[in-house]
């Protein structure tokens, strides 16, 4: 099995453990926060960071055990 192969079963592995129905995405996004005003943010003066959490990376495997992301995004936030 090539590198590729691998990639795409575990997309897929994940796809099947994570799938949600319809109803639940529309739930999920009625009581999503507003989204953050990047625009505004890129215009501002001062120092505006965009960070990503990444966990596993499909190349490289696990890189991090982060047990609660949403916590650690507030971290990175007050830093």
């Amino acid at each position: 099995m090539s590198v590729l192969d691998e990639i795409i079963a575990g997309v897929r592995e994940d796809l099947d453990r994570n799938r949600l129905s319809l109803a639940q995405i529309h739930e999920m996004v009625k009581s999503a926060s507003p989204a953050k005003d990047v625009i505004n943010a890129f215009n501002s003066d001062g120092l505006s960071i965009i960070a990503e959490v990444k966990r596993s990376s499909p190349s490289k495997g696990a890189l991090a055990t982060i047990a609660d992301p949403a916590a650690l995004a507030k971290v990175y936030e007050s830093a």
